[in-house]
């Protein structure tokens, strides 16, 4: 990822706030900064997103699993003497 130096203003207690984090965590401000910032995470996924991925794996792994009867299968699991 490349970076782009840039000044920012920021009130003084934020600041004074930011570098104490940093002391803390021994890490830089710009570092305290990019998490504030969520800089180079990936974006969280919204509900329908998420949801919309199960359905597109759901249906990629129907083709493995034509004739399986998961009632059945709970029901066999569930009848196992435990051990």
């Amino acid at each position: 990822m490349n970076f782009v130096t840039t000044n920012i203003r920021l009130p003084e207690d934020t600041y004074l706030e930011l570098k104490a984090e940093a002391a803390k965590k021994r890490k830089t401000l710009s570092a305290i900064i990019r998490e504030k910032l969520h800089v180079g995470k990936p974006k969280e996924k919204s509900p329908e997103e998420i949801l919309q991925q199960i359905r597109k794996h759901a249906a990629e792994n129907t083709k493995y699993l034509k004739g399986f009867d998961s009632l059945k299968a709970l029901r066999e699991i569930r009848d196992e003497p435990a051990w």
